[in-house]
């Protein structure tokens, strides 16, 4: 009975966690020292504290680096040991996050049907969720064609965590909430998913709101070279 107990407390506490840095530390590409390339910077505005900074190089989306942050008043980041090349950031707020993410080279030629298509195949995935959310979508109509959107995928409603060993188990009231970055292919009858990368999930408080979602081109193809940038104050809002 004590060790299940325990069991019990321990599990529990690892997973009212999991917003911290173990689980996601997994997600993320970790840095090489042999690199000597990277960025800094403070964002002057949203004046916010900053929850989270990622970077991901369009080139290769499975790539997601995590940022430092680097002041006290959580408004200044770096990024170290980045392969040389350019990278989109995300901004993430409590209630907001920011994206510069090139989601397609070129302009994107998606149609109304495209568009229709690929919001059911998303609407179809991930059945945990509960809520999935489009915030942005490009890429090039026609069969064997690509696309690419960033979406926030929501559960509203607590999760079971079952114990293996045991019998039973015990639900979390808190929710789950991630976004992703999600590649679809144009396969003839719809638009199939080909990949989604988790980019920040976290579980949060069913009373909080959705995080608004906003698109900054300062955000957008900054490139790394053999050392350290200083992006210097960056205006989110413009």
């Amino acid at each position: 009975m004590a060790l299940r107990l325990l069991l019990l407390i321990a599990l529990f506490a690892g997973s009212a966690f999991a917003q911290n840095s173990p689980e996601r530390t997994r997600l993320y590409t970790k840095p090489d020292p042999a690199n000597a390339g990277g960025l800094k910077g403070r964002i002057a505005k949203p004046e916010l504290p900053i929850e989270a900074i990622l970077a991901t190089p369009a080139e290769n989306p499975e790539e997601v680096y995590e940022g430092e942050i680097t002041d006290p008043k959580r408004a200044a980041f770096e990024f170290k040991n980045l392969p040389v090349g350019k990278y989109d950031l995300i901004v993430i707020y409590p209630a907001a996050f920011y994206e510069g993410l090139q989601l397609n080279r070129d302009a994107s030629t998606l149609t109304a049907e495209d568009l229709k298509k690929i919001d059911a195949s998303i609407q179809k995935s991930e059945p945990f969720f509960t809520k999935r959310i489009i915030h942005r979508v490009e890429g090039q109509t026609g069969r064997g064609n690509n696309a690419r959107c960033i979406v926030t995928y929501f559960r509203e409603k607590g999760s079971e965590l079952l114990l293996q060993t045991f019998e039973g188990g015990f639900s979390r009231p808190d929710f789950r909430r991630t976004f992703k970055l999600v590649l679809l292919k144009d396969v003839g009858p719809g638009w199939q998913i080909a990949r989604a990368r988790d980019l920040y999930p976290v579980w949060v408080d069913p009373k909080r709101s959705l995080p608004e979602h906003h698109f900054s081109g300062t955000l957008k193809q900054l490139r790394v070279a053999d050392q350290i940038k200083d992006l210097g104050d960056l205006d989110l809002t413009r």
